[in-house]
């Protein structure tokens, strides 16, 4: 009994390894031709913004290059946001967004930049938020979700601070639709920089992962045949004896 049980055992481990490493590489496929994509889309003129969302309404709108005339809402009113616990070039600090239209009644976030935090957490950096409208060339992406943690964590300062880009949970807090994508502008003079991650992992991680679990699931394949030639010499020594 303790022999088929220790087998089973075996074999639902060994089982779960390659399925784990078959399924990251099967992630890593896909982000590889997410990265393909992306790397495309890169080295496309820029759109007229309701040109390109009508041309991609189907698709992914992370990595589109756009044309838009942007207008920044009244700052009178809480339209501001900053993105907790970003990292950049090894400073702690915020994304900052503001609300935004293109005057065709289509509200989005506008991405201000990474500002470096204070000391304390209590006081929230300055930002030199977009105040003048303007033609601004710029591209999209679609924040993706993280299945740990996915609220909006909202705390009552000004600007907002959050903990996730939830844009439904914001919409909510502002009292209108928000449309599902950021604006990010490219432009020389921009004040703040913009750290470009549009995936969250790349297709060679998932890779990397993928060989772990299969190296993993090739020693304990070993492991267990040596386990096993073992306790079968001992079984066929113990019989010679008798």
């Amino acid at each position: 009994m303790r022999f088929w049980l220790g087998l089973l055992l075996t074999v639902v481990v060994f089982s779960l390894l390659v399925k784990l490493g078959f399924w990251q590489l099967s992630r890593g496929e896909a982000k590889q031709e997410t990265e393909l994509m992306l790397s495309h889309r890169e080295e496309q003129a820029p759109l007229p913004l309701p040109l390109a969302l009508e041309r991609h309404r189907n698709e992914p709108l992370t990595g589109l290059n756009v044309s838009s005339y942007i207008s920044p809402l009244p700052l009178v009113s809480n339209v501001t946001f900053l993105l907790d616990n970003q990292i950049y070039n090894g400073k702690v600090g915020y994304l900052a967004y503001q609300v935004v239209t293109d005057g065709a009644e289509r509200f989005f976030l506008l991405e201000r930049g990474f500002v470096a935090g204070t000391r304390q957490r209590s006081l929230l950096p300055d930002v030199e938020w977009l105040s003048k409208e303007q033609n601004l060339i710029g591209r999209l992406y679609q924040k993706s979700t993280n299945p740990l943690s996915t609220d909006l964590g909202l705390e009552t300062t000004t600007p907002f601070r959050i903990q996730n880009l939830n844009i439904p949970e914001i919409s909510e807090q502002l009292g209108f639709e928000l449309a599902p994508y950021v604006f990010q502008p490219k432009q020389e003079s921009w004040p703040y920089p913009q750290p470009w991650q549009p995936l969250p992992m790349l297709s060679s991680k998932h890779f990397g992962y993928a060989v772990q679990w299969f190296s993993m699931a090739l020693a304990f394949g070993v492991l267990c045949v040596y386990v096993l030639v073992r306790a079968l010499k001992v079984v066929q020594d113990k019989a010679n004896v008798e």
